[in-house]
């Protein structure tokens, strides 16, 4: 599909701004659609109407745009988003992990250039490569670090406390690869491992611990199934090399 006939879905409760901007995309040769709220968008998306690309507000009554930008990361995270605000700041660019800004007022040629860079950015979102990495460690502390340097490297993280957790998440939305933890309350790193592998054998599941000296890493048969073993504490450029490696690997199997 040529990147002009991309389908846009635009979220803004304000009507004159909506329907301003959806004419404004459709006569420039874009299929845009838009909704007054984030509710409304959520239902769009869930009855499998196809997007290639959201635009919405952040300020809107009730949930806001990095409210939704946050459940379409979750269940839709190949679909590229980019939010409206009046006030770009950078706390809010850092929390919002969008693909990008566009700061009111804003000319048209800005919004092209900026769809166009954004959907040209879209083939690795559909060739394979891993993008959605699930993070489970029962550490707050270690979870969030991990967190922040996977965004920084422009994965889409979601991260959980338990295996329990993880186990629902895949259940319920759409992730590429798993890192945990070996040592968790209740079910541990290698059974959340092995219960993954049962249900999608190809999904990466990378192994992290502080304790690699009690594992026998290249004879120990509980560990085979792992696509990877990181000691904490790890370098970003470990954990990140080690991702390229495997994403690299999934699109060849995809391709």
């Amino acid at each position: 599909m040529h990147e002009s006939r991309a389908r846009i879905l635009v979220v803004d409760d304000d009507a004159n701004l909506l329907d301003l901007l959806v004419d404004t995309l459709n006569g420039v040769g874009y299929q845009a659609v838009g909704v007054p709220d984030s509710v409304t968008a959520l239902e769009r998306l869930k009855k499998d109407e196809k997007y290639d690309l959201m635009i919405s507000d952040i300020k809107m009554p009730g949930m806001g745009g990095i409210g939704l930008l946050k459940k379409v990361r979750r269940y839709y995270p190949r679909m590229p988003v980019l939010l409206i605000t009046g006030y770009p700041s950078a706390e809010m660019i850092g929390r919002a992990s969008a693909d990008g800004f566009l700061a009111k007022p804003f000319r048209i040629s800005r919004i092209e250039e900026l769809i166009e860079s954004t959907m040209a950015g879209k083939p690795e979102r559909i060739t394979g490569a891993l993008r959605r990495i699930m993070v489970v460690d029962d550490d707050d502390s270690f979870r969030e670090m991990l967190t922040d340097m996977l965004r920084a490297n422009n994965y889409v993280p979601l991260s959980v406390s338990s295996a329990d957790e993880a186990l629902k998440e895949l259940n319920n939305g759409d992730i590429d690869a798993v890192i945990t933890d070996i040592r968790m309350p209740a079910t541990d790193g290698i059974t959340l491992m092995n219960k993954i592998k049962e249900k999608n054998p190809e999904m990466p599941v990378v192994l992290t611990t502080r304790f690699a000296s009690h594992y026998e890493i290249d004879s120990d048969p509980t560990l085979a199934s792992a696509d990877g073993f990181l000691q904490k504490p790890f370098k970003a450029e470990n954990i990140i090399g080690l991702l390229n490696q495997l994403s690299a690997a999934h699109a060849g199997k995809a391709g």
